[in-house]
């Protein structure tokens, strides 16, 4: 795989927080994107919403959260299958607002492993309260 492409804005990481490497070009125009491993080996996801994540009315766009989503469900599909998938669908949940300044975290979820198909859902929670969730299935490359 390549090296990491860079974000056109430089974020300093929320506590606890080390940037996350990203290799596609899209998402790496909306980051930076964070990551923590938590003290049970399960991995928390973050990015802190400005002003290019927001609509007219100053909330995050829901097309955001659904970028974060595909980024970071993917990657918990990735490493639950050993190697690459693609999206087949995803379902979401807009909950409530967040706002710029937020810090927006993603809890990921697997929930369920075949030989072709990787279930895997999402909470998103800005200061512990939820504003979105998401469900999505995931093609393994290859497998039939």
């Amino acid at each position: 795989m390549s090296a990491g492409l860079p974000s056109p804005v430089s974020v300093a990481p929320p506590a606890g927080f080390v940037p996350s490497e990203i290799h596609d070009p899209f998402e790496a125009y909306m980051g930076p994107l964070f990551e923590r491993t938590e003290a049970d080996g399960s991995r928390l996801f973050a990015f802190i919403a400005d002003a290019r994540h927001v609509d007219e009315t100053g909330a995050v766009h829901e097309g955001m959260l659904m970028t974060f989503a595909d980024a970071f469900l993917g990657g918990a599909a990735n490493r639950a299958a050993g190697g690459d998938c693609v999206t087949l669908s995803m379902q979401a949940s807009f909950l409530t607002e967040a706002r710029a300044g937020d810090v927006i975290e993603c809890r990921t979820q697997i929930d369920r492993v075949t030989r072709a198909i990787i279930f895997v859902s999402g909470r998103f929670s800005v200061s512990g309260a939820d504003v979105a969730t998401a469900t999505s299935l995931w093609k393994v490359l290859g497998a039939r």
